[in-house]
């Protein structure tokens, strides 16, 4: 993984001493990074794992926000997945009646996943397949092919998981959802997908052991501690369709962490080549109040072959001997070269490949960033307090 930073002077930043000992101190003793040395955890997990994937040809996911999308994320850069794994995050209707109208609960595999064993959405997931199989007479293999994951406490996702005897992870009660992806939120899903969980926590632990290699403070720095800020959106921009979700995780893991006292730097995720095509014009020619990072990777001489010959009667001449991924890299670089010459502030991250090893540097890469930046803004990285309220009125509004 290479970082580059382009128009970007660090000339005015503040002293941060201070605040980088606090960083470094907050890190260090981080139960969401201290997870990936221990060894013995990972193999329990791997045990239970071998358990619950026997006979399994889909896997079902129940989880919202941080118990979703890291795992999600993780999934979506295998492009050799062992089993197929349905998300679910939302409680819309229609789409959870028809997604598990004709679900086979023989051979299919559910993964409920709740920090507190009390998010009403997950809660309404999981009731809905039970009241399914029960009215299909497939309640016991329902029940036989669960894998529960919260933390091991008096609620009612952890009771019901004991009353029916299903197959139970702990959540680490000290991991916050939204930095949970290293943990067995995240590396559940992972290791059923196929993915090399050891390489992940490898690319992570790069990260964390080189904090000056990768100046993994800079862009916190730079957007927070400038004499006079400037900017109010921190726009990620990537170029891999294999790192779509990986874009969602960040959103979840910026915003929750940083909007707080009135503070914060809004997160906004495009995607190349696609919204070159709906954001790029406002991003170019609208106000210049965001900071941007690329993460790009080497597509070129990749994917089908473009026929040529289709185009000979036409203008057409720029396809000859090339390949979808030649026009996907020729993108990225001109949209990257456009901003540098009309001196936009931006970063590159650029990923040789899209593997554990790298997406594990660039989780632990966002995570550090997103802590050093609450940090420097006086706000707490690990609370949602806001949020609370819009709980408290679901429930008022279902009584």
């Amino acid at each position: 993984m290479q970082i580059k930073y382009f128009n970007s002077t660090f000339d005015h930043i503040k002293n941060t001493t201070s605040y980088d000992k606090k960083i470094i101190d907050e890190i260090s003793k981080l139960p969401a990074f201290n997870i990936i040395f221990n060894e013995k955890l990972l193999n329990e997990t791997l045990e239970i794992i071998n358990q619950f994937k026997v006979n399994k040809k889909k896997i079902v996911l129940l989880g919202t926000g941080g118990s979703n999308l890291g795992a999600r994320a993780l999934h979506n850069i295998n492009k050799n997945k062992k089993i197929n794994i349905e998300f679910y995050d939302n409680v819309d209707p229609i789409t959870f009646e028809n997604s598990f109208n004709n679900v086979n609960f023989k051979d299919t595999g559910f993964i409920i996943i709740s920090k507190s064993g009390n998010t009403p959405e997950t809660l309404a997931q999981f009731s809905s397949l039970y009241q399914i199989a029960l009215q299909k007479n497939n309640i016991d293999q329902f029940l036989s092919n669960i894998l529960i994951i919260t933390e091991f406490k008096s609620s009612p996702l952890y009771k019901i998981s004991k009353e029916k005897n299903c197959l139970t992870l702990e959540h680490n009660n000290k991991i916050g959802g939204r930095f949970s992806v290293f943990s067995n939120v995240g590396v559940v899903p992972a290791i059923l997908s196929g993915l090399n969980i050891r390489d992940l926590y490898s690319g992570a632990a790069e990260i964390l052991n080189n904090i000056e290699k990768y100046s993994v403070f800079n862009l916190s720095k730079f957007l927070c501690m400038q004499e006079q800020r400037q900017y109010s959106s921190n726009v990620l921009m990537t170029y891999s369709d294999n790192l779509y979700f990986f874009g969602k995780w960040y959103l979840q893991l910026w915003a929750e962490s940083i909007g707080k006292n009135k503070k914060g730097i809004t997160a906004i995720h495009s995607v190349g080549t696609t919204d070159q095509h709906s954001q790029l014009q406002l991003y170019l020619d609208g106000p210049n109040d965001k900071f941007f990072t690329f993460i790009t990777t080497d597509h070129s001489n990749k994917g089908p072959i473009i026929n040529n010959d289709i185009f000979k009667n036409t203008e057409i001449k720029y396809f000859k001997n090339k390949r979808i991924g030649d026009l996907m890299d020729a993108e990225q670089r001109a949209t990257l070269e456009t901003f540098k010459l009309n001196n936009f502030s931006y970063r590159e991250i650029f990923l040789p490949k899209i593997d554990e090893k790298n997406i594990g540097k660039l989780m632990s890469l966002s995570m550090i960033e997103t802590i050093a930046s609450c940090i420097y803004f006086d706000v707490n990285p690990f609370d949602q307090p806001a949020v609370e309220q819009g709980k408290i009125l679901t429930k008022k509004y279902l009584s």
